[in-house]
């Protein structure tokens, strides 16, 4: 008798996907690793182009009928945040974005009910990826970006594993059909460990720094959530194809976009907890 067919015992459930997801994650782990800790302009181009491809994969699930003027503003204003950011131009970095979420607010002929979406995505993906950078071209800010995303990593991959092969009760059906308690409670241990083990190689005082660790986990999950349920809201599974198992750029980078927000606010009020 097979573990399927234990009585008692919900169905183990196969994931297509799961293969291709190893796969990409072996192929794109190790690039951005490597441009993270070569840091300065060549990590800085890297998130610029992502954050393009987001503001565009945003752009087209949001308001699929905008006029193509409204994708080059999305991307090249996204990816120019990014640039300023990278040379530490806080005031560009902030109006770069902003001039072209006022210029996506004149689409055309798109309802005037819609009209938040292109704005608000553009701002959304801007700061997530801005802040990564001007965390990682911060003094220590390797260590800080590294932090950040063993704790996001760890989360994102214990709560799809664990909700994946275990089940039980569902977290928000509304926002993700697939996603459960199970794997909540499991993404928050795993980023906690995370951090205690990241305090442990570092020396940093270990309670601090997991409980930052379980913050930025939980953001994580509140992020992988939030852009779930705006896809469901904007009729979409997928965000785009571009990466295998995963689907588009925003799909792979959802948890972590909501995270560097927090963490970015938290290195700004508790400098003295990080690595």
């Amino acid at each position: 008798m097979t573990a399927e067919t234990v009585p008692g015992r919900p169905p183990r459930r196969r994931d297509p996907a799961l293969v291709p997801r190893i796969v990409s994650a072996l192929v794109l782990g190790p690039i951005s690793v490597f441009l993270l800790w070569r840091g300065e302009t060549a990590f800085t181009a890297y998130v610029a182009a992502f954050a393009a491809a987001m503001a565009w994969e945003w752009l087209r699930m949001a308001q699929p009928d905008a006029p193509t003027r409204s994708y080059a503003i999305a991307s090249v204003s996204a990816a120019g945040a990014i640039l300023f950011a990278g040379q530490v131009d806080l005031f560009w970095a902030v109006a770069w974005p902003l001039a072209g979420a006022i210029g996506l607010t004149f689409p055309g002929d798109a309802p005037a009910a819609r009209r938040w979406r292109g704005p608000f995505g553009l701002l959304y993906v801007a700061a997530s990826a801005g802040l990564l950078v001007i965390l990682r071209n911060e003094e220590g800010g390797l260590l800080a970006v590294a932090f950040l995303l063993s704790v996001v990593w760890a989360a994102d991959i214990a709560a799809y594993l664990v909700g994946t092969w275990l089940g039980g009760p569902k977290l928000w059906p509304k926002a993700s059909p697939n996603k459960t308690w199970t794997g909540f409670v499991a993404g928050i241990a795993a980023g906690c460990g995370a951090g205690a083990g990241f305090a442990a190689a570092t020396g940093t005082v270990m309670a601090p720094l997991v409980l930052l660790a379980g913050l930025l986990a939980v953001a994580s999950v509140a992020g992988d959530l939030a852009m779930s349920l705006f896809k469901r809201r904007f009729g979409v599974k997928d965000s785009g194809q571009i990466i295998p198992g995963h689907g588009g750029v925003l799909d792979r980078v959802d948890a972590l976009m909501l995270a560097v927000i927090v963490a970015g606010l938290a290195r700004l009020v508790l400098p003295g907890i990080w690595p």
